[in-house]
């Protein structure tokens, strides 16, 4: 899987796009304003795996509160924030229809995330490692006073495969 790591976020969706999802009835959207609080970060996965149920996106579960978590963590240990946002979004198209993820917070903008190389023997720095794994794209993105972080997941990617994802 090859990550591409862009300035913008895709798109939320269009109302033809939203259709093609079915369910009007269910939003295509959803925020959350949390606390920069680390007891929030479980709240956040909470949110975003009752949502993907409700979308009917069980199987994305997993990798969608993994990366929540990584990105909310991060926006509550970095982000100098009192308040930080989550969105998910179906996005994409009929044909490509992919789950999006966002985090802001009101870091400054030269205090970007950035992947690193932690030692085996490291506690921490493997958050965006993980997601540059799951994702199908992330990125991050300047403005307002903050930054923003997102990433995708495509909604009819294959599941991972601990056999053979390993190597």
């Amino acid at each position: 899987m090859s990550t591409t790591i862009a300035a913008e976020p895709v798109s939320w969706p269009s109302a033809p796009a939203a259709a093609a999802w079915g369910k009007q009835s269910v939003p295509t959207r959803v925020g959350l304003a949390l606390a920069a609080d680390p007891e929030h970060i479980s709240t956040a996965r909470r949110q975003v795996t009752a949502h993907l149920r409700c979308w009917d996106l069980d199987h994305l579960v997993d990798d969608a509160t993994l990366i929540t978590s990584e990105l909310v963590t991060n926006a509550v240990l970095y982000g100098q924030a009192e308040t930080i946002m989550v969105h998910i979004a179906k996005c994409g198209t009929a044909t490509d229809p992919q789950l999006l993820i966002t985090v802001t917070d009101e870091c400054p903008a030269e205090a970007m995330p950035e992947v690193a190389s932690p030692a085996s023997s490291d506690e921490h720095g493997r958050g965006l490692y993980i997601l540059q794994c799951l994702a199908s794209r992330w990125g991050t993105a300047t403005g307002h006073g903050g930054k923003l972080v997102w990433a995708t997941l495509s909604v009819n990617a294959p599941e991972h495969d601990p056999e053979t994802s390993a190597a």
